[in-house]
């Protein structure tokens, strides 16, 4: 296990973190995840995370890429929110949501950092104090992410916050991967399972209405698991995916535990997540990379697929999800655990469930 620290630009840092098979490079600006580089199934190292080919361009990052996303992640209808009967208004920065904690949110930190390695695991730790009505959210806020690899190519994402007081909280990562490797084809031979049998149907703004949608017998089953050009492939005749142009839902998980699994069919790469938030965001890049120059160049629609895992800001309104309130004092922990794996090319014997070598 090693860590390796270069300085990068405006007195950036990058923290590599490897165990001699995986390198996973970061920023301590945003926390931003730039390269993800993993073996496929014949011992070809490649980049599985979307890239951009100038370290300037994760300075205003409008597609996230790679970024902790808070104080709270997706969108907020009008930036509104009350906790005991108090009323807050957030900046509008979609239109008139509130989306991924703001202009000022996590992705735009310079973040403290701590490193440490054992014979067994390579680990950043971030830290900051997000201070009152920072974006208009209520309290101080003490955040400590922890990026770990170990040696069983498991890398997790270990959040931990507390206010002062009374506030609302959500992270997550937005990661966009293409286990393909170097982004060389789109997202199609991307053989995703996930343990949901209900999402957050979308209006025309892609905000949740407040209806959950059984996912049995549509484009968004994929408790057996499913490829994800079956959806894409006929999005226009799907209204709930035309009107995002593909995947940007939430899918609500059926256990306080719960495992998500990807097999990339040409490169043989897996990647298994496992993950205590209650749902995730399963996000297609359907507006490719916008022109941004990646190290890959310029890639259309369906090239990239984030997994967002994270509470749901409908949450605010409905008590039938979990609560996103973290009281004064509370301590918010959740824990994202993703491991990289290979396996030989697909077939029904092994269709369940990926398996690492």
């Amino acid at each position: 296990m090693d860590i390796y620290v270069k300085e990068v630009v405006r007195g950036w840092k990058e923290f590599t973190l490897t165990n001699n098979i995986i390198e996973i490079s970061i920023l301590n600006f945003g926390g931003i995840i730039t390269k993800i580089c993993t073996p496929d199934q014949h011992g070809n190292t490649e980049n599985i995370v979307w890239t951009f080919n100038n370290y300037y361009d994760y300075e205003k990052n409008p597609l996230y890429l790679g970024a902790l996303i808070g104080r709270v992640s997706g969108r907020i209808p009008d930036g509104r929110f009350k906790i005991n009967q108090q009323a807050y208004q957030l900046e509008q920065n979609e239109g008139t949501s509130h989306l991924h904690g703001g202009s000022d949110g996590f992705h735009q930190i310079l973040w403290d950092t701590q490193i440490k390695k054992t014979e067994s695991t390579a680990e950043l730790q971030l830290t900051t104090k997000d201070i009152a009505s920072s974006g208009g959210y209520p309290g101080c806020l003490n955040v400590s992410i922890t990026y770990r690899l170990t040696k069983e190519n498991e890398f997790s994402i270990h959040y931990r916050a507390v206010p002062d007081t009374a506030t609302i909280l959500s992270l997550t990562n937005h990661t966009y991967f293409n286990l393909s490797g170097n982004m060389k084809n789109s997202i199609y031979q991307h053989h995703v399972t996930i343990p949901s049998s209900t999402i957050l149907e979308l209006d025309n703004s892609l905000l949740p209405t407040g209806r959950l949608l059984d996912v049995t017998d549509t484009a968004f089953d994929f408790r057996s698991g499913a490829l994800l050009r079956k959806g894409l492939k006929s999005l226009p005749d799907i209204k709930q995916l035309a009107l995002a142009d593909g995947y940007d839902h939430y899918f609500v998980f059926e256990n306080k535990r719960s495992y998500v699994d990807v097999y990339e069919q040409t490169s043989g790469r897996t990647l298994s997540i496992e993950t205590n938030q209650p749902g995730m965001v399963m996000y297609t890049a359907n507006q490719g990379s916008q022109g941004y120059a990646l190290t890959d160049g310029p890639l259309p629609a369906h090239y990239g697929v984030c997994f967002e895992t994270a509470n749901t800001p409908l949450a605010l309104y409905q008590d039938k999800l979990p609560s996103m309130i973290i009281q004064a004092g509370a301590l918010y922990d959740k824990t994202t655990t993703f491991q990289f794996g290979t396996r030989q090319p697909f077939s029904s014997a092994n269709k369940n469930r990926t398996s690492n070598q």
